[in-house]
């Protein structure tokens, strides 16, 4: 199912295919297929002569086209259409050969005269928006390279071979290169690309346009297959004469100078692919088309094209067709990937695929745009295009393009907008927290200084100097009232003239009593005088002068005391029990 969006109002639909299905609400379903390609992450545009008709350039099939146009102005040369003039069989005789000639010059002339259609530069604000990903044009005209996007076909090197082994070194890994490179050539200071070697030559970015259909500015020639700037032999096409091959000729001489044979001169034709012929950079072509289609494996390792926009082509030509169905189905696959894993994900179960309705564009306001075609004229046959594209805008390329950049100036606006918004909220905080800031410093005081000395003076003053304070002393106790009676005085020690005093706590000497058993058969007698235990006196415990224990009648404490701390070693008095 194809939604028919017509960019006039008005326009009715047409007949075929029966698949198409119109839409209620156009200027909704343009504004989404507008967002749609702004908002794509990859696009890829195939575009057609139809965009460069305002330019000046002739399209090939319509009433006034190129193919007309020349059998029109032939009529002597019974040209069925002026296809035959872009057929590979035109070199087979000198006559089509050199109207072949003269046809490119003319085309080389306004090629070079035409300027860049509004679609041309839309392509390009595209690209500094970072959402093109490549432009396929089968255009020769190369409108695209004076809009600023690079231009060019990437040439495969077949000639390139892996190492059979792993070179063994402590040098960098070797990375795999992709196996292209630009027909420009490289810079100076990048190191040349040898086969096997370790350190291979940096990868050169593919160019954003590729010409699918080959270029009116260059010549090669058909035997060497070197490369000339075409506007350097434009008198000679005009005249209906192919030039020689400059390098051939050179070669030539060269060997008739050593005496080696001839080998033959090559002419010199546009670089521009006719019916029934290879592409002289196919490969490269293909492998560019390749890689934007699966993505990249290097680099960022972004995933290949996710939206398709077909413009001004009527998809005659067979690889456009390939190219264009195989787009289409990658976008349309990663589209509907997109949107069942996201339904599956809140649900948890897969989501069945709805059942297309004929006339009904309920679904396709539901679906999202990935493939879009932009024509005056559906293709046809109309059979071959069922599935491809979700929509088609029916129009000029040029009113879509200036729809396009409105759009994308107003998105401009709006991003400018809410940069100047973020600036100012910046420009509030940053304030704010400078004022927090002048608050804090203003409570904070000042700390003082001695007005008699530079340096402050330090707070800190020895602990025996300072004056102890006098605090109130607690009732003592029967315990401590009992210690002081027996402890002998404090000393005192002065410190030369000042008043403050050191108090030196007493050393006490308790004495420990160790009692031993009664021997059996000896009676216990009752000894005021003499203890019935041994007394020893050790002043090397820190027991307390006091016991808890009461007096025995057959035990007696005592103490030695002299006016000072008693220095001499305990005494041991031993008592012996016998008959009295």
């Amino acid at each position: 199912m194809t939604l028919f969006v017509p960019l006039e109002a008005g326009s009715p639909p047409p007949p075929t295919p029966s698949f198409l299905v119109r839409s209620v609400t156009p200027n909704l379903h343009l504004r989404k297929a507008i967002k749609a390609i702004l908002k794509a992450k990859r696009l890829v545009v195939v575009c057609g002569a139809g965009i460069s008709v305002s330019a000046g350039i002739p399209d090939f099939r319509s009433e006034s086209g190129l193919f007309q146009t020349l059998k029109r102005d032939n009529p002597k040369e019974a040209l069925s259409s002026g296809r035959d003039l872009f057929d590979a069989s035109v070199f087979n005789n000198e006559h089509t050969t050199s109207m072949f000639c003269q046809m490119i010059a003319q085309l080389s002339e306004l090629s070079q005269a035409a300027s860049p259609t509004p679609f041309h530069q839309a392509l390009r604000s595209l690209d500094d928006r970072g959402r093109l990903l490549r432009v396929y044009t089968q255009n020769i005209d190369a409108i695209e390279l004076k809009s600023g996007l690079s231009f060019g076909v990437p040439e495969f090197d077949k000639r390139r071979a892996r190492p059979r082994s792993k070179p063994k070194s402590t040098g960098p890994p070797i990375t795999d290169q992709p196996a292209i490179s630009t027909s420009s050539p490289c810079p100076p200071d990048s190191p040349p690309m040898t086969p096997g070697s370790r350190y291979m030559s940096p990868a050169v970015e593919v160019p954003r346009c590729i010409p699918l259909h080959g270029t009116l500015q260059t010549l090669h020639c058909q035997t060497c297959m070197h490369t000339f700037p075409l506007e350097n032999y434009v008198s000679s096409l005009t005249s209906g004469t192919p030039p020689y091959c400059p390098e051939c000729t050179q070669m030539e001489e060269t060997r008739q100078l050593v005496g080696k044979r001839a080998r033959g001169v090559g002419k010199l034709r546009p670089s521009v692919v006719l019916y029934n012929e290879l592409h002289k950079d196919g490969e490269g072509v293909g492998e560019v088309a390749r890689r934007d289609l699966v993505g990249s494996s290097k680099g960022k390792g972004r995933s290949g094209v996710d939206t398709l926009l077909v413009v001004g082509t009527s998809l005659k030509v067979p690889g456009t067709k390939r190219l264009v169905r195989e787009f289409s189905k990658a976008v349309r696959a990663r589209g509907c990937t997109t949107s069942k894993d996201a339904a599956s994900a809140s649900t948890g179960l897969p989501t069945p695929a709805p059942s297309p309705c004929k006339g009904s564009a309920t679904l396709a306001d539901d679906s999202p745009i990935k493939s879009i075609y932009l024509n005056f004229d559906f293709p046809g046959p109309t059979r071959e295009w069922d599935g491809v594209f979700d929509m088609w805008l029916q129009g000029d390329a040029q009113n879509f393009a200036d729809l396009l950049q409105e759009e994308i100036a107003k998105e401009a606006v709006e991003k400018e907008a809410a940069l100047e918004r973020k600036r100012k909220r910046e420009e509030e905080v940053t304030h704010l927290e400078g004022s927090e800031e002048a608050g804090l410093a203003k409570k904070k005081k000042p700390k003082t200084e001695n007005p008699n000395s530079e340096k402050p003076t330090s707070k800190w003053t020895p602990k025996a100097l300072k004056t102890p304070s006098v605090r109130p002393r607690k009732p003592k106790s029967k315990h401590r009232e009992a210690m002081d009676t027996i402890t002998p005085s404090t000393r005192r020690i002065k410190l030369g003239s000042s008043k403050t005093a050191i108090l030196l706590p007493p050393r006490y000497i308790p004495e420990v009593c160790i009692t031993t058993p009664v021997p059996r058969g000896v009676k216990a007698v009752q000894c005021p005088c003499t203890p019935p235990a041994t007394h020893i006196k050790d002043r090397g415990t820190s027991m307390s002068p006091l016991s808890d224990y009461p007096p025995s009648d057959t035990t007696e404490i005592g103490y030695d005391e002299s006016d000072g701390v008693s220095d001499k070693l305990p005494a041991i008095r031993t008592a012996q029990y016998g008959r009295g």
